[in-house]
């Protein structure tokens, strides 16, 4: 018998596959088969416990036993149940064995991605609770604190409303995003207001992010309704804030109908708890607080608290009331900044002691919505301004002493276009 019908059988080993037998070319190398080649071979039933024992090769390998094909896979080995055994009888078309199916892979273990993301938005949860919850603690405690402040005095800025002679006839300009607050100075002696000594617009510009600052002159000389052309800071003495807010109002018109007054006493108060303000003394500025309240300073930077701090920004020998609304501005900016800055513990103190003491007609709630929405603004850049603007104005001495009589209708124009970008509705 030729020597192409006979097949050598070889020794098999545990560890690897058998391996393919080379066959050689011509019509002999084939094997005879018994099948009629115009019926399919038929297929046997599948096995009950299903496991495939068949592989996609051609041939069948007679008499020998089926081989796991995960005994010699190169994948690391893993624990595998029944339905993932897969066997081959060693004639494939390669000799690379067939790798499992994905879905056979993934039936018997999860997937480490999936369930290591699962695990990451559960943290991300939980840090956004436990912030929710902090922001909600401080709007709380920041509520209570501004509940303590005095809402008794007259806010009814309606009973003042009137037009001005010399005042521009435009009408009132506004933006839902531009918060216009009229700090008050007072000056308080025997418990009696004798006017305002400080007057200074805070806007909170939140469509440009811009903490913005205007300084009122006192010594304007403007009409008061219901009290004729007066000096600026006489209508808080007349009317109290709602009169000096409807007087600005009148006679700029912009909105201002949201208002903050402090003591003078308060304020040091509240520059002695944020540490002090640092100013830069020239030598005419030292020679004022040697006469003014006997404190010697050298020229260069200097750390202000109480009451020198107080005296710097009412100083008006030096650089008159235009220098004097300029330190003003200076030490608003940096009181804001530090009282921003201080920790919740000191901050509550530094409130609890001064909140009784100071004048507004915003609720608790409105003013906790405030520094939520407005927080980041106090971080941005600031600006300022002063009305009347320089060369809009001119001195005169009247019945009542040394005036700036403004020009209404060109300072308005200034001051809108600084708060409001608007200018004047002709422009």
């Amino acid at each position: 018998m030729p020597n192409s019908s006979k097949r050598t059988s070889r020794s098999r080993y545990a560890d690897e596959p058998p391996k393919r037998k080379k066959r050689q070319a011509g019509p002999t190398s084939r094997r005879p088969s018994s099948v009629n080649p115009e019926t399919p071979p038929r297929r046997p039933e599948a096995r009950s416990d299903g496991r495939d024992i068949y592989s996609h090769s051609q041939h069948t390998h007679r008499g020998e036993p089926m081989v796991d094909i995960y005994s010699h896979s190169t994948q690391p080995k893993r624990r595998r149940s029944r339905e993932d055994v897969r066997y081959y009888d060693g004639y494939t078309t390669n000799d690379t064995p067939p790798r499992p199916a994905k879905a056979a892979r993934g039936a018997t273990r999860r997937n480490p991605p999936a369930r290591r993301r699962r695990k990451k938005r559960h943290i991300a949860r939980r840090v956004v609770c436990v912030i929710l919850v902090l922001l909600l603690i401080l709007a709380v405690w920041m509520t209570v604190l501004f509940a303590q402040m005095d809402r008794t005095h007259n806010t009814d800025q309606s009973q003042y409303a009137a037009q001005p002679q010399n005042a521009p006839t435009w009408d009132i300009e506004s933006n839902p995003l531009v918060t216009n607050i009229l700090l008050i100075g007072m000056d308080q002696r025997d418990g009696e207001s004798h006017g305002s000594d400080t007057m200074l617009l805070l806007t909170i510009d939140r469509l440009h992010l811009k903490l913005k600052m205007t300084s009122f002159l006192r010594d304007t000389y403007v009409e008061i309704p219901g009290h004729g052309m007066q000096k600026l800071n006489a209508s808080f003495a007349y009317g109290g804030p709602a009169l000096t807010m409807q007087t600005i109002e009148n006679n700029y018109r912009i909105k201002v109908d949201k208002y903050l007054a402090v003591d003078f006493n308060t304020f040091a108060q509240l520059i002695n708890a944020v540490g002090g303000i640092d100013v830069t003394l020239d030598e005419a500025l030292c020679n004022e607080f040697y006469t003014g309240i006997g404190r010697e300073y050298s020229p260069g930077e200097q750390n202000l608290t109480g009451v020198a701090a107080l005296y710097y920004t009412r100083i008006r020998n030096v650089g008159n009331d235009y220098g004097r609304a300029e330190r003003q501005r200076e030490v608003v900016g940096q009181l804001v900044k530090k009282m921003a800055l201080l920790g919740p513990i000191k901050l509550n103190e530094v409130l609890s002691e001064v909140m009784p003491q100071m004048w507004t007609n915003l609720s608790a709630l409105e003013m906790t919505g405030l520094v939520f929405t407005s927080f980041p603004c106090v971080l941005f850049e600031q600006q300022s301004q002063q009305i009347p603007a320089e060369n809009t104005y001119t001195s005169a001495t009247v019945d009542v002493g040394a005036v700036l009589v403004p020009d209404l209708t060109q300072n308005a124009q200034i001051l809108r276009d600084f708060l409001y970008g608007s200018g004047s509705p002709d422009a």
